[in-house]
């Protein structure tokens, strides 16, 4: 029976988890790894399954080094096979560990690397990145909610603060009682009007991170991920494969969708008290927003032809104009690297089980994926299949 190590590397503005108490705590790779464990046990193997932390927002190189450290302090305690998932920009992260890192800092642990998946990857980097890095408004934004937040953290020991949030919290409570959808925004009022003191410190350190270092920002444009490909050949002995998500457009429809929780909304549907729920539809601009920005047309965004296979795969999948899809942050066309071993109508979140099936799943974007566990559970066992079924024979 073989042994198995998986390392989960979080993407742009990732974490590994917030809050301390189960039922409130926020995971990044939650779902995943429950999925990778349960999976790996019902193919006969062992498995270690672990999520990377690193830098929220540094630089490629900065996060990749933090990464392999990370991984080099489990992965010497044994012999077991590697596997290395990144999602979003962790993907980059990922590949950088293993083309860059690895050679120079520990050899004798990439001999043992079997794959390398990237997930929503953004291989060819995204527009939304240049747009962001643009006269600085994405380092501005990030400061400005860096600040807002850490001053309220610092305060949090004031008893108005906490109450705020216990209001917020009291009101989403009475929402969910109307019919109301459960939403991110409820998740942190939840968690943030209960901080502990140790969840108070996590925080304000995290937030201070993405206040002093937005470079990740720089490194995801299309022209300077073009430099990091040159740069980070892949390793010959290494597999690796790509999950392609890509989410509808904005639409009318979508925003019907999101405001009713249904995939097919009727006309009883449009009246019901679930309508007045201000959040579907401020999430759901929030994603036509990035959606727009993320420009999955642009002509600076220059990606090579897939091949017969893969884009077969695709237009299965998207129809003849994938190449006008988006997940929403990263373009459809910018994640395929290697072996395309899923492309999944996703959102950019969905695909780490971050989607609308309450009470276990809860969407961080409202796109009109219509995503669900069914969805979700195929594409990781087809991650699953790649990883231990390695085409060359070995365990």
């Amino acid at each position: 029976m073989a042994k198995h190590r998986v390392y989960l590397i979080p993407g742009f503005f990732g974490f590994t988890h917030m809050g301390e108490k189960p039922n409130e705590r926020i995971v990044y790779f939650g779902h995943v790894r429950d999925a990778l464990v349960e999976g790996f046990q019902k193919r006969g193997h062992t498995v270690e399954v672990e999520t990377v932390t690193s830098h929220p927002t540094a630089t490629i190189e900065v996060r990749s080094q933090l990464a392999l450290r990370a991984i080099a302090e489990t992965a010497s305690q044994d012999d077991a096979h590697l596997h290395l998932i990144g999602h979003s920009t962790g993907g980059l992260d990922a590949r950088a560990v293993v083309s860059t890192w690895m050679p120079l800092e520990a050899p004798e642990l990439l001999g043992r690397v079997r794959s390398v998946v990237s997930v929503a990857g953004a291989h060819h980097g995204s527009p939304l990145a240049s747009f962001f890095h643009k006269d600085r408004q994405g380092e501005l934004l990030l400061r400005l909610l860096w600040l807002f937040t850490v001053f309220a953290l610092r305060r949090g020991s004031r008893p108005m603060t906490f109450l705020a949030f216990q209001l917020f919290y009291a009101l989403s409570q009475a929402g969910h009682r109307l019919g109301f959808q459960e939403t991110l925004a409820d998740q942190l009022t939840r968690m943030l009007a209960h901080l502990t003191p140790t969840e108070q410190k996590a925080l304000e350190e995290f937030l201070s991170q993405v206040g002093k270092d937005q470079s990740i920002i720089a490194d995801l444009m299309p022209g300077k991920v073009e430099d990091f490909n040159q740069r980070t050949p892949d390793q010959p002995n290494v597999r690796y494969g790509s999950v392609v998500t890509g989410a509808p457009a904005p639409s009318v429809r979508g925003m019907l969708q999101c405001m009713t929780g249904k995939q097919h909304p009727g006309l009883g549907d449009l009246v019901s008290w679930r309508t007045l729920d201000p959040e579907p539809k401020v999430v759901y601009g929030a994603y036509s927003f990035l959606h727009n920005k993320s420009a999955p047309e642009s002509e600076t965004l220059r990606t090579p032809e897939p091949t017969q296979a893969q884009a077969r795969t695709l237009r299965d999948t998207f129809g003849e104009g994938f190449h006008a899809w988006s997940d929403g942050v990263v373009p459809t066309r910018s994640q395929v690297w290697g072996e395309l071993i899923a492309a999944v109508v996703s959102d950019h979140l969905d695909i780490i089980g971050h989607f609308d099936e309450p009470p276990e799943y809860v969407g961080w974007l409202k796109s009109g994926s219509c995503f669900r566990s069914t969805e979700f559970n195929g594409v990781w066992n087809r991650v699953l299949d790649f990883m231990v079924g390695a085409k060359d024979g070995r365990e």
